[in-house]
């Protein structure tokens, strides 16, 4: 085609690309936050934005932010892709109307996405599923079309959003916090710590590389506006960065990892509205300043409003998106973009107040429809899980797998037993290797148990005793040590950890460890195939006593982790010989107090 430029369609082609891997990028920044038993749950939301916004896309969505001319809602001209071929449309004057339809898909997709860091640990996988086809026809389509749609709106007032500040973040960051408010916060939520950062570095990494396509692409040129873009977006992420750090130094004396990448993602929303209006020496001050209000946002404002947004997509998001609207209004200069009016830096108000009108109205509409979404959804299925799905995790109550107990020995002997010293045979298959022998009821929505006797509930949490190699027959009750072996899942350790404190214990050492059993009555899959999930992942947590009561200990970790199902746990308790303290060389009792008592 004569009007096709192909410099311009291989450089938006690529940026494309670029902007697709930020989904699956994002699903690895919010997959680390979470706890090992939820990442599968929490890199699925992202992935099934790919799949559910890809299809609503081609069928409607496009046709409703980008057909037709009216001021609210587009039409329907371009459904089912009709129209959408090789010709140049206006929005894209040098590049095929395919390409310019599949850039705007991949805004689309990861938009969605954002709100799910808001949810996560703790929302129904169908619920999310509906939600998502209906917050971007609802609210992700009319809020594109007000601001980037022909005869939009917002895009008459004057207001200026290159690349989505407030069209993803805004709109996405709001309907995070509407969502985590309306969902509740997660149990124990402020003892919640990451599982693994470097998944989380490794996706914010991705994230900055597909930032160059998500604000340069938008040029949809390669020219002068695209490499400021590309200049512009590089600063703003590193002054954040910088500046977030710059706050864990003065307010917690040490900069954290995970900060310094949460402040990179700070600066590129705060970069993302003005990107190709505004100087590289403005983006300095905005991604410096965006840093710092991200900060609060994450560390101060949610803990002073108690409100749980689980992997903060408000507080970097909404937070930073709004910034990076108001810093537009103020920093957009004509110099950089002739085709736009300044800002306050140019001498006029005019952009400032259009952006601020333009802020309000999406914070007002997609909060409302949130919420409004949320609530007639929750007429038609549960919204968040059960109190046992959450603490047993939402990979295995809602998936059926975990991330981490892959691991597999097919045995063929099914009355196998782990040593010949065995406590218990392996064909009567004790509580803990017969843990999570469970199934979902058709019409309940709490856990059921299958194959469950009555002597199998009496031994929920077993309790055996084990003397030492070396017997300590001749310690009385003033010198007895005595080490407590809980095996348990991990789900169940902070209600342990508290209740041990409660009576003096606050010393313990914990394990990750797999449990072995035969899994009769009870299936996993690996790429649809089924197998034998032989091996489990749990906990075992010690602890030494010589002061405290045995039975004490014994009675309050049943009452912490019996709920009657097969897999509480097992308990073993261990006559000590001794135990010498390496700094001091203090022996028995004294090596368990601390050396300045």
């Amino acid at each position: 085609m004569e009007n096709i430029n192909y410099a311009d369609t291989t450089f938006v082609f690529l940026a494309t690309i670029l902007v697709m891997m930020m989904t699956p990028a994002l699903s690895l920044f919010y997959g680390g936050m979470v706890r090992k038993k939820n990442v599968l749950s929490t890199t699925m939301h992202s992935y099934a934005a790919i799949a559910i916004v890809s299809i609503q896309w081609l069928l409607f969505g496009y046709s409703f932010v980008f057909g037709g001319d009216s001021k609210f809602f587009g039409d329907l001209s371009f459904t089912l892709l009709n129209g959408v071929g090789f010709t140049p449309i206006d929005y894209a004057p040098t590049i095929p109307h395919q390409l310019f339809m599949m850039f705007q898909m991949a805004f689309a997709i990861i938009t969605p996405a954002l709100i799910s860091g808001s949810i996560a640990e703790r929302m129904k996988f169908p619920a999310f599923l509906a939600f998502i086809l209906l917050w971007t026809t609802f609210v992700y389509d009319p809020i594109a079309h007000w601001i980037w749609g022909n005869g939009g709106w917002i895009r008459e007032l004057g207001a200026l959003d290159f690349a989505g500040g407030s069209v993803i973040h805004i709109s996405s960051g709001i309907s995070a916090l509407v969502a985590a408010i309306y969902l509740g916060k997660r149990k124990n939520h402020d003892s919640v710590k990451p599982h693994n950062i470097p998944m989380t570095m490794i996706g914010a990494g991705i994230l900055l590389f597909g930032w160059f396509g998500f604000n340069a692409g938008s040029a949809l040129a390669i020219n002068d506006i695209a490499l400021d873009a590309f200049i512009t977006t590089n600063t703003a992420a590193a002054t954040a960065g910088i500046s977030w750090i710059i706050c864990e130094w003065i307010i917690h004396k040490k900069p954290t990892a995970l900060g310094f990448v949460s402040g990179i993602v700070a600066g590129l929303v705060s970069i993302t509205p003005g990107a190709g209006f505004v100087s590289p020496v403005s983006a300095l001050a905005i991604g410096f300043i965006g840093g710092i209000v991200c900060f609060y946002g994450v560390s101060v404002l949610k803990k002073k409003f108690d409100y749980d947004d689980a992997l903060d997509a408000f507080g970097c998001h909404g937070i930073g998106g709004i910034w990076g609207g108001i810093a537009t209004g103020i920093f957009a200069s004509s110099s950089i973009n002739p085709a736009i009016e300044g800002g306050l830096v140019d001498g006029s108000a005019s952009l400032l107040i259009a952006e601020v009108v333009s802020i309000l109205a999406v914070l007002a509409y997609a909060g409302i429809m949130s919420y409004l979404l949320l609530k007639l959804i929750s007429k038609f299925m549960p919204m968040r899980v059960s109190a046992e799905e959450e603490e047993i995790g939402l990979d295995y109550a809602l998936h059926g797998e975990t991330a981490y107990g892959s691991l597999a020995v097919a045995l063929s002997d099914t009355n196998y037993s782990n040593s010949a010293a065995s406590v218990v045979p392996g064909e009567l298959r004790t509580a803990f290797q017969k843990l999570q022998e469970r199934t979902f009821g058709s019409n309940d929505q709490e856990l059921a148990f299958a194959n469950v006797s009555l002597e199998d509930l009496k031994k929920s949490v077993v309790v055996e005793y084990q003397a030492s190699g070396a017997t300590t027959g001749g310690q009385d009750a003033q010198t007895k040590i005595t080490k407590i072996e809980i095996i348990t899942n991990e789900s169940k350790f902070e209600g342990l950890k508290k209740a041990l404190n409660s009576i003096g214990i606050t010393g313990m050492t914990v394990f990750d460890v797999f449990g072995y059993g035969m899994q009769k009555g009870h299936s996993t899959y690996y790429r649809g195939v089924e197998t034998e999930a032989d091996l489990l992942p749990k906990i075992r947590v010690e602890v030494v006593v010589s002061t405290v009561p045995v039975q004490e200990v014994v009675d309050v970790a049943r009452k912490v982790l019996y709920t009657g199902n097969i897999g509480d746990g097992k308990i073993f308790i261990y006559n000590v010989e001794n135990v010498i303290r390496v700094s001091t060389g203090d022996e028995g009792k004294k090596a368990l107090e601390y050396p300045n008592e």
